[in-house]
């Protein structure tokens, strides 16, 4: 049988045996704004024409009396027996009473939570920690950004001579946690961490908490990580009580040594320890920053 013209009009009132030329011969009717050329050897294949040319593999069928359509793909990257398999597909699971759009709809779900996971299971403590200093940095004095940035070191840094104390320097309290993932800070796991810091350096481990804290409550806000974050992960009884109170200071100046204070600092020999310890005292600053004034 001779093959027809390619300029030959299709009847699209019949369903045929799909071939290539048949679809190269497909066009929209004038006036339409789409059109369908059925298969007539897959259920429910068709293909679709547009009025603007474009043609794609579609299946239709019936679902309690409602037409349900979906579309399978471009003519140009589907072959015609790979469109008749989805089809089949479509049909076998239409025949169970299932509708292809809602399974379409579970699978784009799974998809996202596998997403979500995939997130979840990238992101660690150390990862959200530097972006969390970037983002307070601006707010922050150069002092406090300092301090969260020794909470969280390494350590094994090598004291140099004249520096108080001897040998290396010790990892931050919040290092530990660094590696951990986001979502495995949980009040089990701070639990664990502040009974270790409480026993080494309650002190020093009851600020890195108080931060901790901090960081949490900023995840817990923060679009990229609230989804991962537990936002009450620090607060339980156990690592309260694991750090216990705060002392109260009693090295102090009372009110009435005060005159006595300065008498005898002004006596001292050196008139730049007696003016640095003044200062020190009258406008509260680190010993450190006012060290480095010229």
């Amino acid at each position: 049988m001779a093959r027809p013209p390619r300029n030959q009009a299709l009847d699209l009132s019949e369903a045929i045996d799909l071939t290539t030329g048949a679809i190269e011969r497909l066009t929209c009717p004038p006036g339409k704004q789409q059109a369908f050329l059925r298969d007539s050897k897959a259920p429910g294949l068709r293909v679709r024409v547009t009025a603007n040319g474009a043609k794609s593999f579609v299946f239709e069928a019936k679902l309690d009396r409602q037409t349900i359509r979906r579309t399978i793909g471009d003519v140009r990257a589907w072959r015609i027996d790979a469109a008749r398999a989805e089809a089949f597909r479509h049909r076998v699971a239409m025949d169970g009473g299932n509708d292809p759009r809602e399974i379409a709809r579970q699978r784009e779900g799974a998809k996202a939570a596998a997403a979500v996971q995939a997130v979840k299971d990238a992101v660690t403590v150390g990862d959200a920690w530097t972006v969390y200093l970037q983002a307070r940095k601006p707010k922050w004095g150069v002092r406090h950004y300092a301090d969260h940035e020794k909470l969280a070191q390494e350590g094994g840094k090598v004291l140099n001579r004249g520096t108080r104390g001897t040998g290396q320097t010790r990892p931050g309290p919040i290092y530990p946690l660094l590696a951990r993932k986001l979502a495995d800070l949980t009040p089990e796991a701070i639990e664990a961490w502040s009974a270790q810091q409480g026993q080494e350096r309650k002190t020093y481990g009851r600020l890195a908490w108080r931060c901790l804290k901090a960081f949490i409550t900023w995840c817990s806000e923060e679009a990229d990580y609230k989804a991962i974050v537990i936002p009450d992960a620090a607060k339980t009884r156990k690592t309260r009580d694991a750090f216990g109170k705060a002392g109260s200071k009693k090295d102090v100046l009372l009110r009435e040594q005060m005159a006595a204070w300065f008498a005898a600092v002004r006596a001292l020999p050196s008139p730049v320890t007696a003016a640095y310890l003044q200062t020190l005292l009258l406008i509260g600053s680190r010993r450190g920053e006012l060290l480095a004034l010229k």
